[in-house]
């Protein structure tokens, strides 16, 4: 329902309406994909041009740890040159090679050497012993002794000599023990140290500044910054702890208010992995962004640009459509309301031109279509009027045919079970009792004959008559058994499958419902011998251990289901002469269903039994009960 509100809402609108609309939508729809893909595609620069500014920051960290490294191997090699006995070190050859140390790195602005206790053995240049206060408080002095690993400082403040950084190398002696350090101290102020971020200055308003853990700035490219605090400390501290780096803009991690009146910023940070500094990059964010914003401007004063031409494109493709299309519909409404003098004029070459020479076409032709489509219209009825008394006629003859039917149903099933009640009586009466009678005088002649040969041969006389007989009684039963007559269908049913069965050493089991009256003695008699034909198929062909037999009467049809675990056959080879006896059968079967107006349906494969459905309608029979 909604959807046809919708369809509804949209055909009240005019076709200048819908035309605009649609070429509005079909230009403008591009346009605003190229312009969402631009937009994404801002993004992407954005990521990028974040991306390439931490790929620089990882650089300037990278030369920075090799540099650091360099000055490190340095004091290394310093403490190879001492060699393992350090507790008996010659002050004059460990000068010398502090010296030769201080000499080759161009940062370090003193090197010297370091007893357990913090106390200076040898230095260069060499001055005043205050450093040995200053190192024995560092905690990197003691973590160097006791982890045994080369360790940079954070920057450390020095009442004589101010702020400083240190490099310690532990030295061990021959059993590996830490018995002393080789340090170096760096002067933050150095022109070295900040020479190392120099080469990186990409802009003019971008800086670079290497921080320590606690967000001071140790060198920079901007020299006013150097020692300053960044506003970051807790930040910068746990990408240090964490050996992680970051990239964003500023103002994502400041409130509101504190950004009134600053720049805002695009910052990276890149952790140094041998000391506890870190690569600080800032730009302001006008300027790292500028191709991006420069673009997303355009792009947006090119969008109402395009909305007006979109709008103005769809209002002339409308008018020239709606135009001539108003001079068709005046037409059209004056054929539809019957006026087919005035003729249309044409309107061009184009396909509304076409359509207004159709239209006078089908104007001119109309009339003469309409006298056509009713004279068509009385010989159709006249043809519909007589066909159907035909139909009426047939069916007729059809319900005719079909009482006829059931009516000689009736009488071939009586008289065929009449028949049978004759054979069989007579035989009973007449033959039965001949052969019972042959028997006794059979009986009374071996008694009285002496001799031992006539009575073996009499014997077997008596023998074969009583099989006779016997015969003769179980023919007398399958002509007209005395249970169909006295105790009804079901019972004539277990009965029959119950004697025909059983003997083979078949498991019968039969299960009724639903059945609990009389049914009309031509409909019995023709389920019972239908029945009496599947058993039998069964007895001589199947060779099946179990045996079901279903019947049941749900809503006025008796269904009656025989099924059997035994060999099968394949129904669709029912006509081949080597399947010829029990196609005789199943035929006889379908016969009679069909004089009932009921069905057969067969299942078989060979190996996988055979199941047979006999179905017939029984409520408007009446019940002989």
């Amino acid at each position: 329902m909604k959807r046809f509100s919708l369809r509804q809402a949209w055909s009240r609108r005019g076709l200048r309406v819908r035309i605009i609309l649609l070429v509005g939508v079909g230009t403008l729809a591009p346009v605003l994909a190229l312009g969402w893909a631009s937009w994404a595609r801002f993004g992407d620069m954005r990521e990028q041009l974040l991306a390439e500014r931490r790929l620089l920051a990882e650089s300037i960290a990278r030369h920075v740890e090799y540099v650091l490294q360099s000055n490190l191997e340095i004091l290394q090699g310093t403490s190879s040159k001492l060699g393992v006995d350090f507790e008996n070190l010659d002050i004059v050859q460990g000068q010398a090679a502090v010296k030769e140390a201080y000499l080759r790195s161009r940062l370090l602005g003193r090197v010297f050497l370091l007893a357990p206790n913090g106390e200076v053995l040898c230095e260069e240049p060499v001055g005043s012993g205050e450093i040995t206060a200053v190192l024995a408080g560092l905690p990197v002095a003691a973590e160097a002794l006791r982890t045994g690993r080369p360790t940079v400082s954070e920057l450390v403040w020095d009442s004589s000599r101010g702020r400083r950084l240190y490099l310690l190398v532990p030295m061990r002696n021959w059993q590996g023990k830490v018995v002393g350090l080789v340090a170096g101290q760096i002067d933050p102020a150095n022109p070295q140290l900040h020479s190392l971020l120099q080469p990186f200055l990409f802009s003019r308003n971008s800086s670079a500044d290497l921080v320590d853990g606690q967000g001071i700035v140790l060198a920079s490219t901007d020299p006013s910054r150097l020692y300053q605090q960044r506003d970051h400390r807790q930040f910068l501290q746990g990408l240090i702890r964490q050996r992680k780096s970051a990239t964003g803009a500023c103002h994502s991690c400041h409130p509101g208010s504190m950004l009134r009146g600053q720049v805002q910023e695009v910052i990276t940070f890149v952790p140094l992995s041998l000391a506890p500094w870190g690569i600080l990059l800032r730009q302001p964010e006008a300027e790292a962004f500028a191709t991006v914003i420069s673009l997303r401007r355009q792009v947006l004063g090119l969008g109402p640009v395009l909305l007006a031409v979109a709008v103005l494109f769809a209002w002339g493709a409308a008018r020239s459509v709606t135009k001539p299309l108003g001079v068709l519909t005046g037409a059209s409404e004056r054929i539809a309301a019957g006026d087919l003098a005035e003729p249309i004029a044409s309107l061009g070459e184009d396909e509304v031109g076409r359509l207004s020479r159709s239209l006078e076409k089908m104007r001119a032709a109309l009339q003469e279509s309409l006298e056509s489509v009713a004279q068509a219209n009385q010989q159709l009825e006249r043809r519909v009027e007589e066909r159907t008394r035909e139909l009426e006629r047939l069916y007729q003859q059809l319900r005719e045919r079909e009482e006829s039917r059931r009516q000689l149903l009736r009488k071939v099933i009586s008289a065929q079970e009449e028949e049978r009640k004759r054979i069989a009586r007579e035989l009973h009466d007449e033959t039965s009792q001949a052969l019972t009678a042959l028997l006794m005088r059979l009986e009374t002649v071996l008694v009285a004959l002496p001799s031992e040969e006539p009575r073996r041969r009499l014997e077997e006389a008596k023998v074969l008559a009583g099989r006779t007989v016997d015969g003769l009684h179980r023919l007398i039963l399958d002509l007209r058994p005395a249970v169909l007559d006295d105790l009804g269908l079901l019972s004539a049913i277990r009965w029959c499958a119950e004697r025909h069965l059983k003997p083979l050493g078949t498991v019968v089991r039969c299960e009724f419902s639903g059945l609990d009256r009389r049914l009309p003695t031509e409909i019995e008699t023709a389920l019972f011998r239908a029945v009496q034909e599947a058993v039998s198929n069964i007895a001589k062909h199947a060779q099946a251990e179990t045996v079901l037999i279903q019947c049941a009467l749900r809503g006025g049809v008796l269904t009656v289901e025989i099924e059997d675990d035994g060999k099968g056959f394949d129904p669709s080879k029912m006509g081949t002469p080597g399947a010829a006896i029990r196609g005789v059968g199943l035929l006889g079967i379908q016969e009679r269903m069909e004089l009932l107006g009921g069905s057969v349906q067969i299942e078989s494969e060979p190996g996988q039994g055979c199941r047979l459905v006999l179905t017939v309608s029984v409520a408007s029979e009446g019940s002989d009960a």
